[in-house]
């Protein structure tokens, strides 16, 4: 799973990483907490080239018979991912880059901890990397003329012995080599090769430690979330 994760990369670095317009997120905040339906950083195909834009995070199947009418879809199981009904579409023909610096897993509370203790994943270059996401355009059938609200959700797989101690699933992190492929229309419908490219990164690339427990609440965001809070005295039990 992912529920929480980070992109405080400045826009600039990240359009140079990932070859997009930063023109395109005038006004991107830097954000340590980052959390379901809100705006979140997308990448797709365009015209032969690459376009960023902000999703809400939360998948709204184009069939939706209302915003909220169906379970908050922030995930998506590589097992299945082909044939469920909210996901197959956006699976085949509408995939794009999520962009993050990080993201949260908390480990689960044992004696003599008391808590659950939330820990920050991260690449170990300290640079920022593409989740495999999937996205949908919604808008309601009866008001056609509305603005149509694009959604989307990230890919998770099984953990790797990185993450594992900490949630039995993960965020697919694709491989730099491995973003234009996962990008690229001449792929639509190809399920074979797609789900080829879903797999863990391997976890020498990633680091861990663990973070302050203000990232338990959607209203803390700022820089203190990415530090350990130094009183807390569960730290000495991990």
């Amino acid at each position: 799973m992912c529920g929480r994760y980070t992109l405080h990369t400045e826009k600039e670095a990240l359009a140079e990483r990932f070859d997009f317009d930063p023109a395109a997120l005038a006004g991107l905040a830097p954000h340590y907490n980052v959390a379901p339906t809100q705006n979140v950083v997308t990448v797709r195909a365009r015209d032969g080239g690459r376009a960023a834009s902000l999703m809400r995070w939360g998948l709204v199947p184009w069939w939706a018979t209302a915003l909220g009418g169906q379970p908050l879809m922030i995930n998506a199981r590589i097992e299945g991912i082909a044939d469920k009904p909210a996901f197959k579409e956006p699976f085949r023909e509408k995939r794009c880059l999520i962009l993050a610096d990080g993201f949260y897993e908390w480990q689960a509370a044992g004696r003599p901890a008391k808590r659950k203790i939330p820990h920050l994943i991260a690449l170990a270059s300290g640079e920022p990397f593409a989740m495999a996401g999937i996205w949908s355009r919604w808008r309601p059938k009866d008001q056609l003329d509305l603005e149509p609200l694009f959604s989307c959700a990230i890919i998770t797989t099984d953990a790797n012995p990185a993450v594992r101690p900490l949630h039995d699933r993960m965020p697919v992190i694709l491989p730099r080599e491995a973003e234009s492929y996962w990008l690229d229309p001449a792929l639509d419908g190809d399920v074979e090769a797609l789900l080829a490219v879903l797999t863990p990164v391997t976890a020498d690339k990633l680091r861990t430690h663990p973070v302050s427990s203000r990232v338990n609440s959607v209203n803390n965001d700022d820089p203190t979330l990415l530090q350990p809070d130094k009183d807390d005295p569960q730290l000495g039990f991990l």
